[in-house]
């Protein structure tokens, strides 16, 4: 049961948004507190005032989040690509400096072994980056070989988040026909909770 409750100008909630807000459908990594935040700076824009208004603005945050959880997955699948992007890497600078036999099993090993060093000691990285840059790749060579490994899972992410936003736009459209007034307040307000999010994410993803 959570504990969100109605700010003081808000009537309380209908019981069916009630108990959607108390159980709502997330993936057993997501944060129950985000999305009734979301909820919460969707109805301070829309002010909603009927149990209409409170399901239609339940029905836009659930929509938004599912764009906001993708966003989500493209920085997550570029994390986990980060090991793979260093071995590779590591294998390239081998082969460009003609190292013999760059593609035998102790290379792989070598190559995994600076990757591994790469991420229990943080220390290291200076001295891995100077190596990186010598053999002619810029700095930023590892965040450019995590994207090009993990281009065809972002192409489908990419895909997801289009479709996404597709039905946020249809029901925003499908909502002005009832209230013009509520469908215009309420893609301004998730206009604006995907963009703090984008740039929370851009901050996040940076450090």
């Amino acid at each position: 049961m959570s504990d969100h409750k109605p700010s003081k100008y808000k009537h309380p909630y209908p019981d069916v948004v009630r108990r959607f807000l108390d159980t709502p459908q997330l993936l057993p990594d997501e944060n129950v507190k985000d999305f009734l935040e979301l909820f919460d700076s969707l109805e301070d824009y829309q002010k909603p005032q009927t149990s209409w208004d409170y399901l239609v603005t339940y029905q836009a945050t659930m929509l938004t989040w599912d764009i906001l959880r993708y966003y989500k997955m493209k920085v997550g699948v570029l994390h986990s690509h980060q090991r793979p992007a260093l071995e590779s890497l590591f294998r390239k600078i081998h082969a460009s400096a003609g190292i013999p036999g760059s593609a035998d099993l102790r290379v792989k090993e070598e190559a995994r072994q600076l990757a591994a060093q790469w991420f229990a000691e943080p220390d290291c990285r200076p001295e891995i980056i100077e190596v990186i840059e010598k053999a002619g790749y810029p700095p930023n060579a590892l965040e450019i070989e995590a994207f090009q490994l993990a281009l065809p899972a972002l192409a489908k992410i990419e895909g997801l988040i289009v479709a996404a936003q597709k039905r946020l736009d249809q029901y925003l459209k499908v909502l002005e026909k009832r209230s013009e007034a509520s469908a215009r307040v309420l893609r301004v307000a998730t206009e604006r909770a995907i963009g703090a999010h984008d740039a929370g994410v851009m901050s996040a993803s940076g450090k």
